[in-house]
């Protein structure tokens, strides 16, 4: 038992014992030495067992004080301690539940602002909950960035680890300036999968204006980052073709000398025109042209 304490006292045991038990008091591990006698009471028993021995003719002490009052006392000792060490236990736990920081590793490490716009968005940020954090869908986002070919995340402690890499053949191929139109026209649609679409739809743009800028918000803070993506860009144009005479062939061949490459046709008129010689055909066309970064 651990709430024993051994009392020490010079009487006779019979007469000791006798007035224990007319007391009612529990008595335990009697042990006699010489003309002491030793005991264990239990702790509610001690402040009792001293009145009853209170006479000068019987020398009484605590011989051993018992496993819970030494704790006690130890604790009332020691509180800051105790205290400090109670307090450490709840931060540890406390800091162990929060995210307190976020970490970007890897070789796709250059992509840092834009995974952690992800991470932000799906719920994770410092000082917030661990448990708030959608870890899937944000490994899923982050795996459709260009060339990430491995996502992982993970806790450590505190801190939110994410580990990104890319396909090393296309690494040291990134481009790190904006998305910058190669073309006048007006922009149909633009998707920034990294940094910051620059243009909107239905924006005219010309040649050297940028349409995807390489940064991005994170909060209300503008950090660099990589431009990804492509615009789409609505561009009109005017041919001539000289023919010897106006017919379905030179027609053809006139359509024709206008085809462009990977390029695909809004809309396509023409005129034809005498002149000296044969006719020229003045075609007057609208055609798509896509212009792309970093989505190799």
């Amino acid at each position: 038992m651990t709430d024993l304490t051994k009392i020490r006292i010079t009487a006779s045991a019979e007469l000791a014992l006798k007035k224990l038990k007319k007391a009612e008091i529990a008595v335990f591990d009697c042990k006699k030495s010489g003309a002491e006698l030793l005991f264990c009471v239990k702790d509610k028993d001690v402040k009792k067992v001293f009145a009853i021995f209170d006479k000068p003719c019987y020398n009484i002490k605590v011989d051993k004080k018992s496993y819970a009052t030494r704790f006690f006392n130890f604790i009332c000792l020691r509180a800051g301690l105790v205290a400090g060490a109670l307090l450490f236990i709840a931060a540890a736990f406390i800091a162990n539940s929060f995210v307190l920081k976020i970490e970007v590793s890897g070789s796709g490490s250059y992509l840092e602002s834009e995974v952690r716009r992800i991470v932000l968005e799906e719920g994770a940020g410092e000082f917030k909950p661990f448990s708030a954090f959608n870890g899937s869908s944000a490994t899923g986002r982050i795996l459709s960035l260009p060339q990430v070919t491995f996502c992982n995340i993970q806790k450590k402690g505190s801190v939110l680890v994410v580990d990104v890499q890319v396909d090393e053949e296309h690494y040291g191929s990134v481009v790190r300036d904006d998305l910058k139109s190669d073309c006048d026209g007006v922009v149909r649609r633009v998707v920034a999968v990294c940094g910051t679409a620059a243009v909107s739809a239905g924006d005219s743009v010309k040649r050297g204006d940028s349409l995807i800028y390489a940064h991005t918000l994170a909060g209300e803070e503008t950090v660099s980052c990589i431009a990804a993506g492509y615009a789409e860009i609505e561009c009109a144009r005017t041919a001539e073709y000289f023919a010897d005479c106006e017919s379905e062939e030179n027609t053809k061949a006139a359509l024709s000398s206008v085809l462009l490459d990977g390029e695909s046709f809004i809309e396509r008129n023409y005129v034809v025109k005498p002149t000296d010689g044969g006719v020229i055909y003045v075609i007057d066309f609208k055609y798509l042209h896509i212009i792309s970064i970093n989505l190799e």
